[in-house]
């Protein structure tokens, strides 16, 4: 057989395969296009929570989809440092999170809240048989909480000083892993527990620990309100990278659109919205952790997301966390509010 002749025949072939190859990555690009106007964005939301239920519906409902974004899920970085170093690149658009980034916001973190998403998620808890009755009965005490600068740190903070106590000086802090924060209780390493549904429900539930703090103010309880739990206050909001919102407004508009969309549709099918997490491995299933009781966590927080509400619950926290103590004492709370929060005002 002639060398050249097959040779020639080789390139022949080579020579159309590559331009078929490329005529299909045109053309799939053309309809990542066409389906997806707006591109892609990266969301770091795998983290168990249920409460991070609007990235998952988001998704899996095609609301981002029918927005024009094709959204990647990440894992979330365990270092809030990575975090902000991800926002601050451009690796990540967008994320539902709680108030504790203010700090953060005040330091430099690169991202801005955009609405508040959901009711309360957080409660300080008393083993059974404690003679902890109210907040004032803290002074003294070792509260046990999942981190330093978490959210139920804040949570328990705020509350201590409406009640005349410094939660810098008149309590202990001790960090222990979240799930085994009601452990550390029950063998009186703490006095008290400051934790996150669907731990603290479970507490609550199984091991019958009593409530002395719930952020989640909803019905407008006098006596969580006396505490600094602002009725119907917003404890998760929708967080926008300043890149995007900067670089492409009209990108981070869908990002918003997408998430009011999916928090309205939680609200109205939270059972589905529990079936969602546990069946696609967004929550972990146990025993306790199951359809109804996620069902139940996901009906107490009324998901919504509300944009003009949602500024006025960050001011609200800002004053709050300075006052603690968490905030930069010369912090002009007007300014942070500023840095801290986007109103997309949306056309609808």
């Amino acid at each position: 057989m002639n060398c050249k002749k097959v040779l020639g025949s080789i390139v022949g072939v080579l020579a159309v395969t590559l331009t078929l190859a490329g005529c299909g990555s045109n053309s799939a690009k053309q309809q990542v296009s066409k389906d997806y106007k707006y591109g892609s964005i990266t969301i770091p939301a795998k983290d168990g929570s249920v409460c991070n239920a609007p990235n998952y519906i988001a998704y899996e409902k095609g609301f981002f989809k029918k927005n024009g974004l094709k959204a990647n899920l990440v894992a979330n970085p365990r270092d809030i440092s990575d975090l902000e170093a991800g926002f601050a690149s451009g690796k990540y658009d967008a994320q539902n999170g709680d108030f504790q980034y203010l700090p953060a916001i005040q330091n430099g973190a690169q991202i801005k809240a955009a609405g508040g998403i959901h009711q309360g998620c957080i409660k300080l808890l008393v083993p059974k048989n404690s003679s902890i009755k109210n907040v004032k009965d803290l002074k003294g005490k070792t509260i046990g909480i999942p981190a330093q600068g978490s959210t139920p740190q804040y949570v328990t903070s705020i509350a201590l000083q409406h009640a005349g106590l410094d939660p810098k000086k008149d309590v202990s802090w001790k960090v222990f892993s979240t799930d085994l924060l009601a452990k550390a209780a029950q063998k009186g390493e703490v006095d008290a527990i400051g934790t996150v549904d669907p731990y603290a429900y479970q507490a609550q539930k199984q091991n019958g620990f009593k409530t002395i703090i719930d952020n989640n103010n909803y019905s407008g309880n006098k006596e969580m309100a006396k505490m600094g739990m602002k009725k119907k206050g917003s404890c998760c909001y929708l967080y926008i990278s300043n890149k995007l919102i900067q670089s492409n407004s009209k990108k981070a508009k869908a990002i918003v659109k997408s998430y009011q969309e999916a928090a309205s549709w939680i609200n109205k099918h939270p059972e589905e919205t529990a079936k969602i997490e546990l069946a696609k491995g967004y929550v972990s299933k146990t025993k306790f952790i199951n359809v109804a009781n996620v069902s139940q966590i996901i009906k107490d927080e009324h998901f919504n997301l509300n944009l003009s509400k949602g500024k006025s619950d960050l001011s609200y926290y800002i004053s709050q966390l300075k006052q603690a103590g968490y905030l930069k004492k010369d912090t002009k709370n007007a300014e942070l509010l500023k840095q801290a929060y986007w109103n997309p005002k949306l056309d609808n």
